[in-house]
């Protein structure tokens, strides 16, 4: 049933309709018949708002580049940004890419038109995802639309290996805009003629044989890649920094002992070593352009981070002189200049964990360890450090304290509103940008996000978190309480409890770093526990997580359940990955008992049955990856792989075993679906989904032909079954996406579009209803943080990217309709229309 404010959206739907019909058709634009396909279409698809979960950063913002009036970021697992100056927040470009092409979210290199801020080229690839595919976007509209090449015949780049924050390896000749060069992780150098369309091997630089090496890309599988050492895939940078000026271009190699900077005239492509006097015993990170067009590059001794050794060399293009101006010794990630003055450079470690204060620094409060800050008003000559809570060398006496004290040069790092990134650290910093808009501001990368320091160039600078609109966060379980929050954990930063999509979160303390898994206590919610997910660490909580308690648990990572044994008293599962055992404990962790019945080999999930203490379920899969050695075998059996829900009706203790369908090496067995009470819902990924009555000890298979993972929610009406979400295909013939079932699976609609896939559901696969708004579910990604979708209500705003597309779509410069869908509600109508003329 809709809500009172739902009915009153769609009767003024209905109105705008009628009042508007029959002008679009009276003016020819579209015919009567096709007008009514529309709309009827209109009518029977929802119309949702999607978004990322509130959280700001979390993970690594890689790269920062700058045009004449933009900038853009790319990061290592979680796509690419543009930045909006109007909301001063960054805007995800990625959004569209899907489950097959999740590993095209990490992205290696960025570069910009020098005529255009809005043509923009991406270079993007992860050698463990996306059968390791290497691709270069195009775009000739700000990251709105894009085209796609397919580059991974001639290079490949894995963007989440070491070296990633060097850059850019992509460059665009200011002569000749059609020109581009882009180098590999391995297998070298390649260049463009034609903007983009069409690369081929640049063999004057590829005879160098820099890449001397041969290894395997990636290690577990047979095909071979030239390589610039010898190391596995994730530890290679190959081509580091590539930069085209003056009708040459230069390119920078991740290799020591020999000359590791050429340049070739565009066109030749004859490459030589471009100076001796540069080092060769470290790698070259990023190399920069000074007001005055010469080259600052930045030197590192390892690509992961390794500041041990390197420093900054100018090069004057012109008399091809070179000179050290290192403000210290160690790594240097990156080193740029003011643009209207070359004597202001700005410099940055890589990798040295040098003291940063967000407070005073007492007993209680101790530094964040990242990087420096250096900054220069002669050229390089000479260098003041800048870091926040810089105190003075000078110390003097203080009549008030009685003490000897420093004054504060600089103020103390601030977090911008985002709560949870108090005491990290600005770290491994390999990209400084400075603001084409504001050049007294400068913009950092860091491991966690990215920061912004005002006034850079005055006695005041200050730093600032500054990743509003970046959700990188890797997300790997969460829940939704009846009647209250929801929380979720995540990779490196623990989890949080969220009270608004939009609003900031507050996380958890004390923080266990990567955490595994949640769950809530269905007859207390009070009662939720939290289990770290490489280290046997984790806590429990009775209040809701306002405090959380030491919990002790033999092993790190899998799933949880709570369930309640009588007033006070709850029995709190655990499994472990990739294993059969589930443990529980009745005292918070002093003792631990395994539970038995249970088998298989991935990692189990846990449900305790919200409305019958006694039950609780787990689902695992069985699968012999040796199979193959039968000489009798060419596929596996159903003994060597299936998937089994396990049912305990005696509070967990002991489990019967029911087998499911063959097991098909989806995530799908970590995720259990509870519709209504004693009917639970699995997903079994390309062998479909069930539904288990356990009333009945009746399994039924439905019609649904993939299910990587399912979840539920609130029904539309209290007192019907919980509502259904899945990321699959209810038919073969569907689109793959996020479907929406009120009816325990017979009917499916799809809740998402081409334009919202968010890669798919990522490392946590999960996609979980809320369980206090119909309508409003979220689902993990491969690293664009936690999606939220939710039924708009007619007032949210048309965002930039639907308008921009559906102008186009109407110029017929774009023919996929998909990309014109203004009010995203998955068709495009005349509400379309009415939005577009709201917004322009």
């Amino acid at each position: 049933m809709m809500s009172k404010k739902q009915e009153k959206v769609k009767m003024n739907k209905k109105r705008v309709l009628v009042l508007i019909l029959a002008v679009i058709i009276a003016l020819g634009l579209i015919s009567p018949v096709v007008m009514m396909l529309i709309a009827q279409a209109a009518e029977n698809s929802p119309a949702m708002e999607w978004g990322a979960v509130k959280i700001d950063g979390g993970g690594y913002v890689s790269g920062i580049v700058t045009g004449k009036k933009s900038m853009y970021a790319r990061t290592d697992v979680g796509g690419a940004y543009r930045y909006d100056y109007e909301t001063q927040k960054w805007d995800q470009m990625f959004w569209g890419l899907t489950e097959q092409d999740k590993g095209l979210l990490s992205v290696s290199a960025i570069c910009i038109d020098p005529r255009d801020d809005d043509i923009i080229y991406i270079l993007a690839g992860c050698a463990y995802f996306s059968d390791a595919r290497t691709e270069i976007f195009k775009s000739s509209d700000g990251g709105r639309t894009f085209t796609r090449t397919d580059v991974t015949d001639l290079i490949q780049v894995h963007a989440n290996g070491a070296g990633r924050q060097s850059g850019e390896k992509i460059a665009i000749d200011p002569d000749n805009p059609d020109v581009l060069y882009c180098g590999g992780d391995v297998n070298g150098l390649i260049k463009s003629v034609d903007g983009g369309k069409t690369w081929e091997y640049v063999n004057g630089y590829n005879s160098l044989g820099l890449f001397s090496y041969s290894v395997k890309w990636p290690t577990w599988t047979d095909h071979m890649a030239n390589a610039t050492l010898d190391a596995a895939y994730e530890e290679q940078n190959g081509i580091s920094s590539v930069a085209v000026k003056d009708g040459k271009v230069y390119v920078a190699t991740s290799v020591t002992g020999q000359a590791n900077v050429h340049v070739a005239d565009v066109g030749t492509d004859n490459f030589t070593a471009l100076n001796a006097e540069l080092p060769t015993n470290n790698f070259p990170s990023r190399i920069s352009q000074d007001a005055d067009g010469n080259f600052l590059i930045s030197y590192i001794a390892g690509l992961k981070f390794d500041g041990s050794g390197g420093g900054i060399y100018k090069c004057d293009l012109k008399t091809g002189k070179v000179w050290g101006i290192s403000p210290a010794n160690g790594g240097f990630g990156a080193c740029i200049s003011h643009p209207d003055n070359a004597n202001r450079l700005i410099a940055s470690t890589c990798g040295v964990w040098s003291s940063q204060l967000w407070e005073p620094w007492s007993e209680t409060s101790s530094p964040a360890w990242g990087e420096y800050l250096y900054r220069s008003e002669d050229g390089g000559q000479t260098w003041t450090s800048i870091y926040p809570g810089k105190m003075s060398e000078e110390w003097v006496w203080d009549p008030v304290t009685g003490e000897m004290s420093q004054s504060q040069l600089y103020d103390y790092l601030k977090d911008g509103g985002t709560s949870w990134v108090y005491g990290k650290a600005i770290h491994w910093t390999g990209s400084i940008a400075c603001d084409p808009v504001n050049p007294e501001r400068i913009l950092v990368n860091s491991g966690n996000g990215v920061f912004e320091w005002d006034k850079i160039w005055t006695d005041d600078p200050e730093a600032t978190f500054h990743s509003d609109g970046i959700e990188e966060v890797v997300a790997l379980d969460l829940v939704s309480i009846p009647g209250g929050n929801v929380y979720s954990a995540i990779g490196d930063y623990d989890g949080f409890i969220h009270t608004d999509v939009n609003k900031a979160a507050t996380q958890y303390k004390p923080n266990i770093g990567s955490t595994s898994a949640i769950a809530y206590c269905p007859q207390n919610p009070d009662v939720l526990v939290r289990y770290g997910e490489h280290t046997a660490i984790a806590c429990y909580t009775v209040d809701g997580g306002e405090t959380w308690n030491d919990l002790k648990i033999g092993s790190g990572g899998g799933r949880a359940a709570i369930t309640q044994l009588s007033d006070g008293v709850y029995r709190i599962f655990k499994s472990n990955p990739d294993s059969s055992n589930v443990a529980y404990t009745d005292n918070f962790g002093q003792t631990w008992t395994n539970c038995t019945g249970i088998k298989g080999n991935r990692t189990a999930g846990l449900l305790a049955d919200p409305h019958d203490p006694k039950t609780v379920y787990a689902y695992n899969a069985i699968y012999n990856a040796y199979w193959g050695s039968d000489p009798n075998k060419t596929a596996p059996t159903f003994e060597d792989a299936h998937y089994s829900l396990f049912v305990s009706t005696d509070y967990g203790v002991t489990f019967k075993e029911i087998p499911v369908g063959m097991y098909d090496e989806q995530d799908a067995a970590n995720r259990i679906a509870y519709l209504e009470e004693g009917k639970i819902v699995l997903g079994a990924g390309k062998n479909g989904m069930y539904v288990y009555d356990v009333k009945n000890d009746s399994l039924q298979e439905t019609d649904v032909f993939y299910c990587k993972s399912v979840g539920y929610g609130a029904p539309e009406k209290a007192g019907d079954m919980n509502t259904l979400y899945m990321w699959g295909m209810p038919k073969e013939t569907d689109a793959e996406g996020i479907y929406r079932s009120q009816d325990a699976g017979k009917t499916w609609v799809r809740i998402n579009d081409d334009s919202h896939q968010f890669g798919g559901t990522g490392n946590g696969n999960f996609i979980v209803g809320d369980m206090n708004t119909f309508g409003q579910v979220y689902m993990s990604t491969v690293g664009m943080g936690i999606i939220y979708g939710r039924l708009a209500d007619g007032t949210q705003p048309v965002g930039n990217a639907e308008v921009w597309a559906l102008k186009r779509y109407l110029l017929g410069i774009i023919t996929d309709i998909t990309d014109a869908d203004v009010c995203t509600d998955g068709t495009v109508d005349v509400f379309d229309l009415v939005m577009l003329k709201r917004e322009s």
